[in-house]
């Protein structure tokens, strides 16, 4: 079985960036047709919330859920990176969380929990929430063969 990777989505990430282009059109017409001699400095202000979808899209390269049989990989950062991994044989709860804004956007949080102390890994913002945490149940009730 071929491992499958889960990451945040990058829904709001797009909306972002294409509010952030139409603000930078808006400013660059501004620029030319209202106020033709204000110094280009001006572009800044439609450039600066570029930098919005570019961190929410560093955030879904500094997370990913590794699901590689019967065992799960989470990792989280970039440049120090914190990696835990979870047997799914020993899994005792599957949830998913979603808050109204997530509900909103097609997103959710999905929690893996074993008896452990430290046995709960949650990636927030995925896509289909509810088919992931289903799927992880059915791949943990295969493992154990039940």
């Amino acid at each position: 079985m071929n491992p499958t990777v889960i990451r945040p989505s990058l829904r709001r990430a797009k909306f972002s960036l294409v509010l952030c282009t139409v603000f930078l059109a808006v400013v660059i017409w501004f620029w030319r047709v209202m106020v033709p001699d204000a110094h280009w400095v001006i572009l800044l202000v439609g450039i600066l919330p570029f930098f919005a979808p570019v961190l929410a899209w560093a955030d879904t390269l500094r997370t990913s859920l590794t699901v590689d049989g019967t065992l799960v990989k989470h990792k989280h950062g970039i440049v120090s990176e914190t990696v835990r991994a979870m047997d799914l044989t020993r899994l005792q709860n599957v949830f998913v969380e979603r808050t109204l804004s997530q509900r909103l956007w097609g997103v959710g949080t999905l929690v893996l929990e074993t008896a452990s102390e430290q046995g709960r890994i949650a990636i927030t913002d995925i896509d289909n929430p509810q088919k992931i945490a289903d799927w992880i149940l059915k791949i943990s009730k295969e493992g154990t063969g039940v």
